[in-house]
């Protein structure tokens, strides 16, 4: 089933020789990515001894410059060669990154330096991620968009199965400093591979005022709440953002810590994750053709939402504890890539090209901003009633998020 899952198709997009050279510098980024994300939390709990506080402060003080910045941003990619941006974004993360073995060399690291250095890369990482759905569709026509989309998730879904795992024995036998030197390369990789691609950009759509970055982020805040697609499906993701966000800084700390797990077995753990992420990959586009979004959507999210619970219902024997986390991420992940990837290719065949950039922006405003006070509150409430609760409250959070999605047009794709 898997090699049935991987096999290589003919035609489509992979005919595509600038689709297939963005995708591979996806893919090489994706996989590093899962070192940073796995070895900041680590450094930060098991090497410095951060508190569940700490880890919270730790995610929103990294999303404070990027939730700031991110409509501006957002108007500011509109109006320049979006390639450019990311060759820019990959280039800034990779020197963030390379401080980290070089203070753990002299034996030098704080926790001033990791919250400095996921600050730089979240930053950054925003800025890569609102230029690429932006960029996407300069490399593929309108009617392949869903099936980029896919191509890039199943690059995700592979990224967590082998990323973790890799991750999780390399942060035990090289320390998490020297691991996340694997990120950097990746970046320098992917920053080459984009460099590489041939098909010109579109001419800017520049208008013809002069360039004002207020009125331009004004426009495209407008835009999106103004939209009847756009509007309840970016309430929806904003709303998912903040509860999944509880997450985000408890996670790794409730498994270490709570449960007794070791970072190689949680890396193989998350792992799981990435093989229900593949299958999800693998039918998002087929699932997209078949139903409406409004009804796609509205299911997936419903279904992430029970899953989710395994989480905060992991105790007792280390065998159930592990079984239960990975019941969890062996049908959650592929149900919220499902769900993720068709209300991307949603936001971007309702989107017009001279907005894409401020759409994105708006968005991440948004998710950006109510992460970073859910990540904050997270670690406080933590300390103060356990990990356990606070997580409840987060999958609670994502069955409210479907709410908003109830908004959308029966025909959400042609609004």
């Amino acid at each position: 089933m898997f090699a049935a899952l991987i096999r290589r198709p003919s035609g489509g997009l992979w005919d595509n020789p600038d689709f297939l050279r963005l995708w591979a510098a996806q893919s090489l980024s994706a996989v590093g990515a899962r070192f940073t994300r796995e070895g900041l939390p680590i450094i930060a709990a098991l090497t410095l001894g951060a508190s569940a506080t700490d880890l919270g402060l730790l995610v929103a003080l990294s999303m404070v410059p990027g939730v700031a910045l991110s409509p501006f941003v957002g108007a500011w990619i509109d109006r320049t060669r979006r390639r450019r941006v990311l060759i820019m974004a990959d280039l800034v993360r990779a020197a963030a990154l390379m401080t980290l073995p070089v203070m753990a060399w002299f034996g030098a690291i704080t926790i001033g330096q990791i919250i400095g250095v996921a600050t730089v890369v979240a930053l950054f990482s925003m800025i890569f991620q609102t230029a690429d759905n932006a960029y996407l569709p300069t490399v593929v026509e309108r009617d392949q968009l869903l099936e980029g989309n896919a191509k890039l998730a199943t690059t995700d879904a592979v990224a967590e199965i082998a990323g973790p795992a890799l991750a999780g024995v390399l942060i035990q036998l090289l320390t998490a400093p020297f691991a996340i030197l694997v990120d950097a390369l990746s970046y320098l990789w992917s920053a080459a591979l984009l460099g590489s691609i041939k098909r010109p950009e579109a001419p800017l759509a520049t208008g013809e005022t002069a360039p004002d970055i207020w009125r331009e982020t004004a426009e495209g805040m407008r835009f999106v709440f103004a939209h009847p697609t756009l509007r309840p499906l970016t309430l929806c993701l904003a709303t998912l953002a903040f509860f999944l966000s509880f997450f985000a800084p408890l996670y790794v700390l409730y498994a270490v810590r709570d449960l007794g797990i070791e970072p190689a077995v949680l890396g193989f753990i998350v792992a799981f994750g990435g093989l229900s992420a593949l299958v999800g990959a693998r039918f998002a586009a087929a699932a997209g053709a078949r139903f409406p979004a409004r009804k796609l959507l509205i299911g997936a999210l419903l279904a992430y939402g029970l899953v989710i619970c395994f989480i905060p219902l992991a105790q007792g024997p280390l065998w159930l504890a592990v079984a239960l986390l990975v019941t969890a991420q062996i049908f959650g992940d592929g149900l919220y890539v499902l769900f993720h990837t068709n209300a991307v290719a949603l936001r971007q065949r309702v989107t017009p090209d001279a907005l894409r950039g401020r759409e994105g922006g708006t968005l991440h405003l948004l998710t950006g901003g109510l992460g970073l006070v859910a990540a904050l509150t997270a670690g406080l409430l933590a300390d103060r009633i356990g990990i356990r609760p606070v997580l409840w409250t987060g999958a609670a959070g994502v069955f409210a998020s479907t709410l908003w999605l109830l908004a959308l047009p029966a025909r959400a794709e042609d609004a």
